[in-house]
């Protein structure tokens, strides 16, 4: 009876294990970590100031190219703390970066796969889950 009972504890335990796994596996990566690499990122670069974007107006092109080139770099590591709401928009922001360093920055570099409806997912999450915010000139 004792072998029995504590069979039926211990599977309930592993279930409630792999149920949890799972769960933060579907879940991704939390927020934070990709929060504040975008937020040390633009920093560093320039193109951000106490967590708000500065306006393009006030953008150097080398600030522009240097978080480009930074997240290229860095690609693998920006997407393992990618979470999963936002993750294909970053893929599809990281492909257009490469087309737009393959381009050597041209203006006319085509968006896709990224979309504005991948721009505006990311965003309101830096909005909403980061506190970024955006310069509205």
């Amino acid at each position: 009876m004792l072998m029995s009972t504590l069979a039926r504890v211990l599977a309930a335990v592993v279930v409630a294990s792999l149920v949890a796994a799972s769960a933060a596996v579907a879940s991704g990566p939390p927020a934070g970590p990709w929060c504040a690499t975008v937020i040390r990122v633009n920093t560093q670069f320039g193109t951000m100031k106490n967590k708000r974007y500065l306006p393009m107006g006030q953008l150097s092109k080398k600030s522009l190219v240097a978080v480009i080139e930074y997240a290229l770099k860095h690609r693998t590591q920006l997407l393992t703390i990618t979470p999963n709401e936002i993750r294909t928009a970053q893929i599809h922001e990281l492909a257009f970066y490469a087309k737009l360093k393959a381009s050597h920055y041209a203006s006319t570099t085509p968006l896709g796969p990224f979309t504005l409806a991948d721009n505006e997912k990311l965003i309101a999450f830096q909005k909403v889950k980061c506190g970024i915010k955006f310069a509205t000139s």
